[in-house]
């Protein structure tokens, strides 16, 4: 069975929420063409607890894992671990998000394996 791009992230979203526990940010928007100013492949705003991705050209794991990393950005800024206009590239709080969204993006594939998230 063929699953839509949402459905894959609304339940994955659920499975970060409900089996990881990380705090939904306010709102996750996919963002299907890009733009100039959208100039990176994910963001996450901590004024806004706004999530943002890119999905133009993106394997569907690759998507996940920019939700997964901007989620952990998310749950950082709850822990008081972000201050603002964080620019650690390499640094700790970049290292745990990109390492816990990989493990989390590989256990939804197992956990999921209809959703078939390593095709193209």
């Amino acid at each position: 069975m063929e699953y839509d791009l949402k459905d894959i992230v609304k339940e994955f979203v659920a499975f970060l929420v409900k089996k990881q526990g990380i705090n939904l940010p306010y709102k996750i928007d996919l963002v299907y063409k890009r733009t100039p100013e959208f100039k990176t492949h994910a963001y996450y705003n901590p004024d806004s607890k706004k999530i943002c991705v890119c999905v133009q050209g993106r394997q569907t794991a690759d998507i996940l894992r920019s939700i997964a990393h901007e989620m952990i950005h998310h749950k950082q800024n709850q822990d008081n671990k972000l201050t603002k206009n964080v620019k650690d590239i390499g640094g700790p709080i970049e290292d745990e998000a990109n390492a816990r969204a990989g493990s989390l993006v590989k256990k939804f594939g197992y956990d999921f394996p209809d959703f078939n998230i390593y095709s193209s």
